[in-house]
């Protein structure tokens, strides 16, 4: 019961960094700013957290998730540091941060469906 809870939150959350990944790849194509393979790379990022979060797989596979939020976070923090240095110091801060809060939900997933015991009522 508990465990279930804990991963609809992790589905939850992952639609909101996936939202927020596609809103700023649309902002970068739109302004210019940055490479075109890390606004597309962003933009399909956060269209495959959305399209995981929302239906059941998120709930029903999750090492196949947690695998992806992995990749998406590696991902990110590389872009950061490319964007950091050849493009701009903010975008490049706006990629690295959104990159720890991705590595903050891979380990969150990763502990809850690895290491969490599930609680029975008594």
């Amino acid at each position: 019961m508990f465990k279930k809870d804990c991963r609809k939150i992790i589905c939850l959350a992952s639609s909101i960094l996936g939202l927020i990944l596609v809103g700023l790849g649309v902002y970068l194509l739109v302004s210019g700013l940055g490479f075109d393979i890390i606004t597309i790379g962003t933009i399909v990022a956060g269209v495959v957290l959305l399209a995981l979060s929302c239906v059941t797989k998120c709930i029903k596979v999750p090492c196949l998730f947690c695998l992806l939020l992995l990749l998406i976070s590696t991902f990110l923090i590389i872009a950061g540091i490319i964007t950091l240095l050849l493009v701009d110091i903010v975008v490049g801060l706006i990629f690295i941060g959104l990159g720890v809060l991705s590595v903050v939900l891979t380990s969150l997933c990763l502990f809850i469906n690895l290491c969490c015991i599930t609680v029975h009522k008594v």
